[in-house]
């Protein structure tokens, strides 16, 4: 008996061990001198076994949770990743490799230079057999409606298809213009500006279990088809886009039946048939039959494309970049509400920029040729013509070689600063927004060959909803000093 007790007593002192060094791990990483060489040991000597490496990255991105939410444990967020290991000078940094998380590679592209030779190449490939690393030809049907794939992230850049699909919008769809007048904003009747203050204040304090919270997602989601397709959700529709938009979640995870396929196939229909039935749905139609294209089957991927790359729910899209636009201004209002009223669409572009929002970037693409490359731990990794690559604008947003001053300072290209010069050359719309400026239309043009849809559209919707906060904000500090 006490022979079993010391073993008892043996066991939990292990277990208290194996339950507390993660913790002491996690909270000194918060020390930013303990983070950056945590980075480096990591880096340099785990880099041979892919699972191991990836587990102590995400233990010791675990404190970026409350300043990116649950996807801060991701080595897309945090610029630091990158800084610690002179990742800018290489330019690369080893990414999980989509097809097998255990077994090598793919190598992102992670410095201004690097990121904008893959976004601005006009012969860029892309994998039509896989969408966000899912093989579609083993997903059962029922998941992609008819006529939805290959979507534009899955095409080439110099795919003929992919050139009349975008041309199509440019014409059809005003409101992804650069020169736009939106609608007037119009608030969900059951969110007050109040409502959204305490919702985000409380995500500040607990940001999990969602990435964005549900009241962020409806508010976004309903001003976003307004813009988009001049329709209005209702309160039972809009629990159903963001059931539609886990789906891609659940397709990653292999989480796929046939009744799943039906379902989702139903929840797609939803929104299809409400866009198909409006006025902008019916002229769309119309213009793509005129163009020889299926009318239905154009509008089914355009409704597809714009939910999960536009929207995005609760994960990477224009919701992300919103919700981290309002956390951003609560951890401060007294300094940020000002900067945003002196310019919004300057505030709106350094979030973005600083803190991310809508898709990592370019992931995955195919590579060209093979290549060697040393990172900056010594380490030699070689890229194989064939195998797929990424890119990770945040990253490349940082980059001090042109966020960094005149200096080129690390600390200055970190530093939160609307209006800053080179304000324009930021990557995360799949191009620098001053070349995206120079086309003509959204159909994309020689200076940014393969530009986001919704990069106009998406800086509107954030601005009207940041007007929207700033107004709970006020009316709080108004009850505030009627308190007094």
């Amino acid at each position: 008996f006490v022979s079993d007790m010391g073993r008892c007593r043996c066991i939990c002192r292990v277990c208290l061990c194996l339950l507390t060094l993660p913790l002491l791990l996690i909270c000194s990483v918060c020390i930013p001198e303990v983070e950056l060489a945590y980075i480096r040991f990591v880096e340099t000597y785990t880099i041979g076994v892919p699972p191991l490496r990836l587990l102590l990255l995400i233990l010791g991105q675990v404190p970026r949770i409350w300043e990116h939410g649950p996807l801060g444990v991701g080595p897309v967020w945090n610029p630091r990743l990158i800084y610690a290991v002179d990742g800018y000078k290489t330019g690369v940094l080893p990414f999980p490799n989509p097809e097998n998380f255990t077994r090598g590679y793919m190598l992102a592209r992670v410095s201004y230079e690097k990121v904008r030779a893959v976004h601005h190449n006009p012969h860029l490939k892309r994998d039509e057999k896989r969408f966000i690393g899912v093989e579609t030809a083993k997903v059962p049907k029922g998941y992609f409606s008819e006529g939805v794939l290959p979507t534009l992230l899955q095409m080439n850049t110099d795919d003929p298809l992919r050139y009349a699909h975008r041309d199509l919008l440019s014409a059809t769809m005003p409101s992804i213009a650069q020169d736009f007048e939106p609608p007037e904003f119009k608030p969900l009747p059951d969110i007050s500006p109040s409502d959204l203050v305490q919702d985000i204040s409380w995500h500040l304090k607990i940001p999990f279990p969602k990435v964005v919270s549900t009241m962020v997602q409806n508010i976004f989601a309903y001003t976003f088809f307004r813009h988009a397709f001049g329709v209005e959700l209702s309160n039972d529709e809009l629990p159903l886009l963001r059931e539609w938009l886990g789906v891609p979640g659940k397709l990653f995870l292999g989480i796929v039946s046939e009744a799943g396929g039906k379902h989702c196939q139903g929840l797609a229909k939803v929104f299809e048939d409400k866009v198909a039935a409006s006025e902008w749905g019916k002229q769309f139609m119309e213009e793509a039959e005129s163009r020889g294209l299926n009318g239905i089957e154009r509008l089914r991927k355009t409704v597809f494309e714009f939910s999960f790359a536009g929207f995005g729910g609760d994960g990477p899209g224009g919701a992300l970049a919103t919700m981290k636009m309002l956390r951003f201004i609560q951890k401060s209002p007294e300094k940020y509400v000002p900067l945003f009223k002196k310019d919004p669409e300057a505030f709106v572009l350094e979030v973005i920029r600083t803190q991310g929002g809508g898709g990592a970037g370019v992931n995955p693409w195919v590579v060209e040729k093979t290549q060697s490359y040393k990172l900056g731990t010594g380490n030699v990794l070689t890229e194989y013509a064939g195998h797929y690559g990424a890119t990770i604008a945040l990253h490349a947003n940082h980059d001090p070689s042109v966020f960094g001053g005149p200096s080129a300072d690390q600390q200055y290209a970190m530093t939160f600063i609307p209006g800053r010069e080179n304000a324009d050359r930021m990557l995360t719309f799949v191009g620098e927004l001053r070349e995206i400026r120079k086309c003509p239309n959204v159909t994309g043009c020689d200076a940014a060959p393969r530009f986001c849809l919704g990069t106009f559209m998406l800086q509107r919707i954030m601005k009207q909803i940041g007007f929207y906060y700033i107004q709970g904000l006020e009316d709080q500090l108004g009850r505030q000093h009627e308190e007094m």
